[in-house]
């Protein structure tokens, strides 16, 4: 849209990444396309790839329509709207979300399990990771920490565990089960005595709002939620090692969003909603070949000239792209055998 304001045709509307699948439709110069990769999309504008060398042989008419013919400070919000695009995408389906369910309501702690050990009485007494402890025998359990030094004072005795499931939402279901097991004295090193990873989350209610405000609420929450996942991911690119633990291509997408499927469509919209902002932040990463990229070589035309940065991009770009293509096999293989 930004791009068509500003006057450059929009040669291609791309739903994925190339290579492509096939086309829609075309209307006027535009030709909209679906393509294999699943990530994210793109628009492939006018004169974005000319060579500079031709840029004075081309008819004024039609150079008027082209990327490169527009000023450094229209070229740039043509790249960074992409970006916010991401970001209004993610608020939204963040805001559908929270104009059905509510506005959350903080009410305390509870105690998540994160982790299974293999051979521990926890995974002989069927625990799953996700479930919430609610109670040991007639002890509410608040926190992680109670939980623990709870179980430290009952090794080598039966003990009764109340535990509830909790959605992908944060919502905690009222019905509980129960398993008994029996902490050990001396667990392996490393697991503790029950061998269960702990964490401690927070006890939300969900104030559903009457139709007509819902969605200023909504709005609210989902931007909110917004700026949360964005700090998140920041923060995950600024620390390499983290980065490279927690990242996942297009096999781990799919395998999270049928289980999102499973859990309900506001779960769907939440987890697209999470994708969404993550290509954001991803695409301003200083990359060839990504958006971040692009403008970083809009700055270097101030610097060293604007048709000796044209005369190299084209070639900068491929590389970059040949990477992330690379990457993304690379982190395929991972998630399809080592995850």
């Amino acid at each position: 849209m930004i791009a068509k304001l500003f006057g450059i045709h929009v040669l291609e509307f791309g739903i994925g990444l190339p290579p492509k699948a096939f086309r829609v439709f075309k209307h006027k110069e535009t030709e909209y396309t679906f393509n294999w990769l699943l990530i994210g999309g793109f628009v492939r504008l006018a004169g974005e790839d000319q060579n500079p060398s031709l840029w004075d042989k081309i008819n004024p008419l039609t150079r008027s329509h082209m990327f490169w013919a527009k000023p450094a400070w229209q070229r740039a919000l043509v790249i960074v709207a992409g970006v916010v695009m991401n970001f209004l995408i993610g608020i939204l389906m963040f805001a559908i979300v929270y104009s059905n369910m509510g506005v959350p309501v903080f009410e305390g702690q509870q105690t998540l399990v994160t982790e299974v050990s293999d051979n521990s009485p926890a995974k002989l007494a069927d625990i799953q990771s996700g479930e919430i402890i609610v109670r040991v025998g007639d002890t509410e359990i608040e926190n992680a920490e109670q939980f623990i030094n709870l179980v430290q004072d009952k090794k080598g005795q039966m003990i009764s565990l109340y535990l509830a499931k909790m959605d992908a939402n944060g919502l905690t279901s009222d019905e509980s089960r129960v398993v008994e097991l029996i902490p050990r004295e001396n667990p392996p090193e490393g697991e503790g005595a029950l061998g269960i990873g702990l964490t401690t989350v927070p006890i939300v209610r969900y104030d559903k709002k009457p139709w007509y405000s819902a969605p200023f609420y909504g709005a609210i929450e989902g931007t909110k939620e917004a700026i949360g996942w964005s700090r998140a991911f920041i923060d995950i690119f600024l620390h390499p090692a983290e980065l490279i633990k927690n990242i996942g291509g297009p096999v781990a997408v799919v395998k999270v969003g049928q289980e999102a499927v499973q859990d309900g469509w506001m779960t769907m919209l939440r987890f697209a909603g999470i994708i969404s902002l993550n290509l954001a932040i991803f695409n301003l990463l200083p990359i060839p070949a990504l958006d971040g990229g692009r403008l970083l070589m809009i700055v270097l035309e101030k610097i060293v000239g604007r048709k000796w940065v044209s005369k190299y991009e084209g070639y900068v770009n491929t590389v970059g792209m040949v990477l992330l293509i690379s990457l993304l096999v690379g982190v395929t293989i991972k998630d399809l055998f080592f995850s």
